[in-house]
């Protein structure tokens, strides 16, 4: 009996200082791959513009927290938009110091130059919001050197589908390519 106590007990102190670090586990979306056409064809509207601003708010659910970033338009791609600003809305960010971020959604910093594959969202007081096609792989960053880059992904299978370190001139003729599809 002293032997099957001692057994207990040691088995009780080892979950007990395992069981918090479960819920502390990492763990990242893996997706499969999006080609250029593909996010063309799913997409109501592709821009490139520059990130001006991004908020950060509580959903209507009062538990996630949602990002708000205003992208002032530089070319329009695919689609209409009359505005020369849109607002894009993404799961994660910051509200009263509680962070919260979703391994697989685009995060948008102002200042950035992106392209964009967008759908129509919501319609609110503020006016249309966005969401990105594809999550993170519905963004592409262009930088000083003109080539368009994605990252804050993992893929499963299709990663050769994946356009990535292309220069956006060939990118915006693909789009253009499978505009009408």
């Amino acid at each position: 009996m002293r032997y099957l106590t001692k057994r207990l007990l040691n088995l009780t102190i080892i979950c007990a200082t395992l069981l918090p670090l479960w819920g502390t586990v990492q763990s990242s979306a893996t997706m499969i791959g999006l080609s250029t056409e593909l996010l063309t064809i799913q997409s109501g509207l592709v821009v490139t513009g520059e990130v001006q601003e991004t908020k950060s708010q509580w959903a209507d659910n009062k538990k996630d927290i949602v990002s708000i970033a205003t992208i002032a338009i530089q070319e329009v791609i695919k689609g209409r938009s009359a505005a020369k600003k849109v607002r894009v809305k993404y799961e994660g960010g910051e509200v009263d110091g509680m962070g919260m971020r979703v391994s697989d959604a685009a995060e948008l910093t102002g200042g950035e130059t992106v392209l964009l594959f967008l759908n129509h969202g919501h319609q609110n007081s503020d006016g249309a919001e966005y969401e990105i096609v594809g999550k993170a792989q519905g963004k592409y960053t262009i930088g000083n050197d003109n080539i368009a880059r994605k990252k804050g992904f993992s893929v499963l299978d299709g990663r050769e589908v994946i356009d990535n370190d292309i220069p956006v001139s060939t990118l915006i003729e693909k789009i253009k390519k499978y505009e009408n599809e």
